[in-house]
């Protein structure tokens, strides 16, 4: 992320990268990040294998990564 940002605008850009994620992405995400479930367990409440949390996880948090770099992101 970038370190010569604001905090304000590093945290607009990930509130932005959240708005703009796909829904699935998304609620892995969210599930993970903010619920503090494992793997298995966003699993069975989604419907998806674990396999597919991986994916679905590491994209979520490439979108942020992309969202948030300094040159602009979005």
């Amino acid at each position: 992320m970038g370190h010569d940002l604001p905090l304000h605008e590093v945290l607009r850009r990930i509130a932005q990268a959240l708005d703009t994620m796909d829904e699935l992405p998304r609620a892995v995400f969210e599930r993970h990040r903010y619920r503090d479930l494992d793997y298995h367990q966003i699993a069975a409440e989604l419907g998806i294998t674990v396999r597919e949390v991986e994916r679905h996880l590491a994209a979520a948090m490439l979108h942020i990564m992309r969202c948030t770099e300094e040159d602009g992101g979005l």
